[in-house]
């Protein structure tokens, strides 16, 4: 279906479920999406989409800005791939010899990279293929256990500013979320969150650690990530103006 709205046409895909309100959902490729209830009539859901017509129009403009600058990652020398926030190149060494693709975080400085702030490093791919698919598979593995390492290390970090206390930790696929927490306190972390900052990482998990205090997004919600974390917001934009690029 489609609107006009001032000199722009709005397209968009109308969804049906068992549902009770009309939601409007904006892809990552910039796709519009209108979930609505199985027996809302046409009239009412193109009068409540032409009423959201500036917001939908404003979030596919920030769509197309972040596209544009969207980094292209490659499995070939010098491509760059993100951890802990920085752009590290990547070094294939191809020997048909071995079992599995084998992959270390390097730095050029041969010292603890987690150390210093300003030190550079790549990742040393080996590999016995060049399929990008197989690659790529090697490295989400790759990140999911450095992305486990990393939150079981700050959740225990934090853990002391909470009455409540974490009951488990796990890394999983997350398409539109960084985490996730539910009724039992166990956290469900994006596998791709190492690839920032770790104080971006530490507003993750102390944002999901918060929810054990408030169920919500309210205003007490937001006073209690600022009470723990009172510059979250530098984090928390990072994430929008960053997290296109956090991807393989």
């Amino acid at each position: 279906m489609n609107i006009k709205f001032k000199n722009e046409i709005i397209e968009f895909e109308l969804i049906r479920r068992k549902r009770k309100s009309l939601c409007i959902r904006i892809e990552k490729n910039g796709d519009v999406k209108v979930i609505a209830p199985m027996k809302l009539n046409k009239e009412y859901i193109l009068d409540f989409v032409l009423k959201k017509s500036d917001w939908i129009i404003s979030k596919k403009s920030e769509i197309r800005e972040m596209q544009s600058k969207l980094i292209k990652r490659e499995f070939k020398d010098k491509s760059t791939f993100m951890y802990l926030g920085k752009e590290c190149p990547i070094k294939l060494i191809y020997n048909e010899k071995l079992k599995k693709v084998e992959i270390t975080i390097k730095s050029n400085n041969s010292e603890n990279i987690n150390k210093k702030e300003n030190e550079c490093f790549y990742f040393e791919i080996k590999t016995n293929t060049y399929n990008e698919e197989i690659l790529r598979k090697a490295l989400e593995k790759w990140y999911r256990e450095k992305t486990l390492e990393i939150v079981i290390q700050r959740v225990d970090l934090y853990s002391c500013k909470f009455t409540d206390k974490v009951t488990g930790v796990k890394v999983k696929e997350q398409k539109r979320r960084w985490a996730s927490i539910n009724i039992k306190n166990e956290i469900f972390f994006n596998w791709r969150i190492s690839m920032a900052p770790l104080e971006v990482i530490d507003y993750i998990v102390v944002h999901e650690m918060c929810h054990m205090d408030f169920r919500n997004h309210s205003k007490d919600f937001w006073r209690r990530v600022a009470e723990v974390m009172p510059f979250y917001k530098i984090y928390h934009n990072y994430l929008k103006e960053n997290g296109a690029n956090m991807y393989i």
